[in-house]
């Protein structure tokens, strides 16, 4: 009787203390959601958890701001960690991957960009029209700085000099075509032509007294002599070539407005416009090359050169401005919103996943202690 009393306590109390230990630890998650009874809230719901989820959210985003995910802590897992290599490898593969293209570079901004390229495969207005404004103002603004400027200023350094050996070989070649014209059947049919002229009453009285007692033909045989000497003279050249050189210097010491005027602002457009249209005609035979091709030269410079410094750049403006950086992230804000919108039921997996064993291990010493309760209390229940 005795033995069965001290056996049913410890049975009772080891089933009281492992059943409490495990609903105590179910409250730590359970229920999720507040129970009321007729408008009033069951105590001790919702469970811990869910009912101090907000606080928990707090107090975690103010451990891992401050102890966890630190600036220092970000700088010496970055000066360990091989950041720099792994962003060279990454961008360096993504470099391969776009200069390496077999594309040419009209398809790739058909897919890409579409907007940039015309029915007819030229580049569309989306980028003529920014490109010919900025034609235009470049070209006024070139004419506008260049305006007061004498013509002379345009010329090579060893221009005035080549352009007055120019003007001397100009007037000898034209001594020479003349020469050679006035030698030429034709050209002494012109002087005849010329005499004859003269003699039939448009040289006045002299050209009537001349033509008295010589022909044309006379007096084109007299002159021909003596006009071929004439055009052969050095000096003759010189002095045509000087007054050349004079008239050269006076229009080279213009400005350039004045040239400017001198052609005319709708020619000027004119030639404005032709120029920009060869210039895109020009420009759209790259659309027929290919990727690779056109970035072939950059290769070894963007690979060699520029990833290297853009990888070191990035890995040592981040190591500088994580303090900046980590100022303005709300770190703790951002833990706190997540936890608040992480489901409950995910917690409680998480959490058992974690300590499933510990908590086994609780309900196990609840029926444990239970059990020796239960025996002291049936032992002093029997011997009181």
């Amino acid at each position: 009787m005795g033995i069965g009393m001290i056996a049913v306590n410890v049975i009772i109390g080891s089933v009281i203390g492992g059943v409490t230990n495990e609903l105590a630890i179910r409250m730590l998650f359970r229920p999720y959601h507040p129970w009321k009874i007729g408008g009033v809230r069951v105590p001790f719901t919702p469970g811990l958890i869910p009912r101090r989820r907000d606080e928990i959210g707090i107090q975690m985003g103010r451990l891992v701001q401050e102890h966890l995910l630190t600036p220092e802590g970000v700088k010496r897992a970055l000066a360990k960690s091989d950041l720099e290599g792994t962003l060279r490898v990454w961008l360096s593969n993504v470099a391969l991957a776009q200069l390496g293209q077999e594309t040419t570079l009209r398809d790739w901004l058909r897919t890409y960009l579409p907007a940039l390229i015309a029915e007819d495969g030229s580049f569309g207005e989306a980028v003529k029209e920014p490109l010919r404004q900025v034609w235009n103002n470049g070209v006024d603004r070139w004419q506008g700085q260049m305006a007061d400027k004498p013509l002379r200023s345009f010329l090579p350094p060893a221009g005035e000099e080549k352009l007055e050996r120019e003007i001397e070989s100009l007037t000898r070649s034209l001594f020479a075509r003349l020469r050679d014209h006035v030698n030429s059947p034709e050209g002494q049919e012109n002087l005849s032509g010329m005499i004859k002229g003269v003699l039939a009453g448009g040289g006045g009285m002299l050209g009537g007294l001349v033509g008295m007692f010589l022909n044309e033909e006379k007096l084109t045989a007299m002159l021909l002599p003596h006009l071929d000497e004439l055009l052969r003279r050095e000096d003759l050249a010189n002095r045509v070539s000087g007054v050349l050189k004079r008239e050269c210097d006076t229009l080279l010491d213009k400005p350039f407005s004045e040239l400017q005027r001198w052609i005319g602002e709708d020619q000027i457009h004119a030639w404005r416009e032709q120029a920009f249209v060869r210039l895109a005609a020009e420009g759209a035979k790259v659309l027929d090359k290919r990727i690779c091709d056109l970035t072939a030269p950059l290769h070894e410079q963007v690979l060699g050169g520029w990833i290297p410094r853009l990888s070191t750049w990035a890995v040592n403006s981040l190591q500088t401005h994580v303090d900046v950086l980590f100022g303005k992230l709300p770190i703790k804000d951002i833990v706190a919103r997540q936890v608040e919108g992480f489901p409950l039921q995910r917690v409680e997996e998480m959490i058992i996943g974690i300590s499933g064993k510990e908590f086994r291990m609780i309900t196990v010493l609840g029926f444990v202690l239970g059990a020796i309760i239960g025996l002291v209390q049936g032992m002093l229940t029997l011997f009181v």
